[in-house]
């Protein structure tokens, strides 16, 4: 499976490795799939409610899958430093029954960190998209 090594370095684990699978890599984009997100225990729904704003986690998730796979090339820390030019179509989540489709592309690379613009929707429509600021260090593996 594409990037699965990628996913497994993330350092999010168990229900909130929202990520399900990597369909595509290109030098400055990828392409994901969301885990299955219908079920009240879905970690982003609060009283089971699923708000598009919550989905700006899979964008983070689908840019740090992106940073390890092409540049960091490996074990990396990283943390969210910041959120721009948030759009949402919707504000919950009601139709879409399918798993969701994540797609981030890369802005800027450097030592420090990565600028990606993302977003998360159905087959139909797009709920969120937006630009992510994530502060990255490669690690010694």
């Amino acid at each position: 499976m594409i990037g699965e090594d990628a996913l497994e370095r993330m350092p999010h684990k168990g229900a909130m490795r929202l990520i399900d699978r990597i369909i595509s890599v290109e030098k400055d984009q990828i392409r994901c799939e969301g885990v299955a997100h219908g079920d009240a225990d879905y970690p982003l729904r609060l009283n089971g409610i699923l708000y598009a704003a919550n989905l700006v986690e899979l964008g983070a998730q689908a840019a740090a899958a992106h940073a390890s796979i092409g540049d960091l090339k490996g074990n990396h820390t990283g943390l969210l430093i910041g959120l721009q030019n948030i759009t949402l179509a919707i504000s919950v989540i009601t139709e879409c029954s399918g798993r969701l489709q994540v797609s981030a592309r890369q802005l800027h690379f450097d030592g420090n960190g990565a600028l990606y613009d993302f977003s998360i929707g159905s087959e139909k429509m797009t709920y969120v998209e937006g630009r992510a600021t994530l502060k990255m260090q490669g690690e010694a593996e």
